[in-house]
C-alpha cells in the first residue's frame, strides 16, 4: 500500500518494499494488491484519505485487525533509567590513523537505522563508531574457520 501511496511501480516499488525489510518480487506485490481489490481500488481508498490500517480493514472486513491499532512496544530495557555515575572510560588507544580503513555503504531497513541512531545517541557516540563496535564484538565471538588445506581435525 505504501508503494502505491508513493506512486511507485515496477522495479521502484520492489526496491522500496525490499528497503522496508520485506523480500518480495513484483509478482508478490501484484498478488497482495489483487487480494485487496487491485491497485486501482487501493489508490481510490488512498485518495479518500484513508490510512493504511483503514484500507486493510476495508479490504479484509472479515479479518480481526485490532492488533494493528495497538501502540508499538517500547524498549526501555535498551536504556538505563538510573543515572550513570561510572567514570568515563579513556579514549581508545588505537587512533583512526593507526589502521587502514575502508568506506562502505550499507542499506538498512528504516527501523534498524532508527535503532542504530537512537543507540548511538544514548551511548554518546557516532553511528559509524557504534556499527564498528557492534561488528567488532560480533566477529570476535565467531568461531574461527579452518584455513584452506588445514586439517579440520587438528583445530
Amino acid at each position: 500500500m505504501e508503494a502505491v501511496r508513493r506512486g511507485l511501480e515496477g522495479d521502484a516499488a520492489v526496491e522500496f518494499v525490499r528497503e522496508s525489510g520485506f523480500a518480495m518480487t513484483s509478482a508478490g506485490i501484484a498478488r497482495h494488491l489483487r487480494s485487496m481489490g487491485g491497485r486501482g481500488k487501493v489508490q481510490e481508498l488512498i485518495d479518500k484519505g484513508m490510512t493504511n490500517i483503514e484500507i486493510l480493514e476495508t479490504s479484509f472486513p472479515e479479518e480481526d485487525l485490532g492488533h494493528l491499532h495497538e501502540q508499538p512496544p517500547s524498549q526501555p530495557e535498551l536504556f538505563e533509567t538510573e543515572p550513570n555515575t561510572a567514570p568515563v572510560p579513556p579514549p581508545d588507544l588505537a587512533t583512526a590513523g593507526m589502521f587502514d580503513t575502508r568506506k562502505i555503504a550499507l542499506r538498512l531497513p528504516s527501523d534498524l537505522y532508527e535503532a542504530v541512531r537512537l543507540a548511538a545517541k544514548a551511548e554518546d557516540t557516532s553511528q559509524n563508531q557504534l556499527i564498528v563496535d557492534i561488528l567488532t564484538s560480533a566477529l570476535s565471538q565467531m568461531p574461527r574457520m579452518p584455513h584452506e588445506g588445514e586439517d579440520e581435525e587438528a583445530s
